[in-house]
């Protein structure tokens, strides 16, 4: 596969691939020409497609020749324009390939006397990927440069396999959340109700991807500091890379975010508190501030690390039994019903790809159900026409 992120890639990078003599490898390969319009030359895409998704994924190069299985020069593709030839592939590896495969990207780079075309195919979860010819259905993978046959063993391990990662990233959650809320973990944080937040990708569980914790502590890790933290710092733990609140009170914590090397993520923050009144209150406009930042940040985290593909989304409030709905307005309105249970863990969320989630459809049932854990009717921080995120102002 190709190391660089598909938008930075440009027609340098494809020369010194052909300079460099670049080979083919189990997840790289090199074509001269875009399939044609023909039976046989949708059958090959499609091969080539489902072989790399059912193995560990990989990238497909359109407009290098290739020779002894190494790149050999640029053969720029232009009897096509580049939009209807993408949108061409797209058609025929939605017919020729079931299930679909979510987070193909195809895409275009320019060069002198045309294009070339990359299509980067991730490891999938959702298959084992058969090629569709009538009723006929064949399943396919790469090995090495080639592709065979799969043999039963091995489409017995495939279809088994996402529910196996699907349920390490639930027990995962689980494990996490105990300890949470037992107060077993490195950094002491505040006492009160305390909201959670996780997203698993499901390609680290399978050790398809790590990340690179090290440059996230010299360079980004600011990327995880809340905006309402203030200052802030971090720290390695045996887990992985600990982002957490500047400052603290009684030597505990307002919040942290936790990255650890699998690309699991999780964020947890103080969201409400018993006041000087003896009230139980949880802070609405915080959870809901923290919820969808939080899950916003992760996601484009996760992308940009390389990371994509289905992944479980876990959303709870910890140590809230007591505890009403500080909604605010007017005379500083709390809601009527209080929490009725120790802690609130919603239902885990499966995203089927995390560069297409749509954030707001994602994030606002989850939302709506906390709120109306304390008896009101929705959450008021998305805009009831369009169903977009609008934080209030009170």
């Amino acid at each position: 596969m190709l190391f660089q992120s598909l938008d930075q890639l440009d027609s340098s990078h494809l020369q010194k691939l052909c300079d460099d003599k670049c080979p083919e490898s189990q997840s790289l390969e090199f074509k001269r020409e875009l399939p044609g319009n023909s039976d046989k030359g949708k059958h090959e895409i499609c091969k080539d497609v489902a072989a790399l998704a059912n193995t560990d994924g990989g990238d497909i190069v359109y407009g290098i020749d290739e020779k002894s299985g190494s790149a050999d020069s640029i053969f720029p593709i232009s009897d096509e324009l580049h939009d209807a030839a993408i949108r061409r592939i797209a058609q025929v590896l939605d017919a020729g390939i079931e299930p679909r495969i979510q987070g193909l990207r195809i895409h275009h780079v320019d060069v002198k006397g045309g294009y070339v075309v990359v299509l980067r195919v991730p490891p999938s979860f959702d298959g084992p990927h058969c090629i569709r010819n009538n009723n006929n259905r064949r399943f396919v993978m790469r090995n090495g440069t080639s592709v065979t046959d799969m043999s039963f063993d091995q489409l017995r391990s495939a279809f088994d396999r996402t529910a196996t990662l699907s349920e390490r990233a639930r027990h995962f959650i689980a494990d996490r959340l105990q300890l949470i809320a037992e107060k077993k973990l490195a950094l002491p944080l505040e006492s009160g109700p305390l909201c959670v937040v996780h997203l698993i990708p499901i390609a680290g569980l399978a050790g398809r991807k790590t990340v690179d914790l090290r440059s996230i502590y010299t360079d980004t890790y600011t990327n995880f500091l809340g905006q309402k933290w203030g200052s802030g710092s971090r720290t390695f733990n045996f887990d992985g890379l600990l982002v957490h609140s500047g400052g603290c009170r009684n030597n505990e914590y307002y919040a942290y975010n936790h990255i650890f090397r699998t690309g699991a993520l999780e964020g947890t923050q103080l969201c409400g508190r018993t006041d000087k009144d003896e009230k139980h209150i949880v802070w609405s406009l915080n959870m809901s501030e923290f919820c969808y930042s939080t899950i916003q940040m992760f996601l484009n985290s996760e992308k940009k690390w390389g990371f994509s593909g289905p992944a479980v989304l876990s959303v709870a409030i910890l140590h809230v039994m007591g505890y009403k709905l500080g909604i605010g307005g007017t005379f500083s309105k709390v809601s009527e019903t209080a929490a009725d249970r120790p802690h609130l863990i919603l239902p885990d969320l499966w995203i089927e790809d995390i560069d297409s989630m749509n954030l707001d459809e994602a994030v606002r049932p989850l939302l709506d159900t906390l709120w109306q854990a304390f008896g009101a009717e929705r959450c008021l921080d998305f805009d009831e026409t369009t169903g977009a995120f609008s934080l209030r102002h009170i």
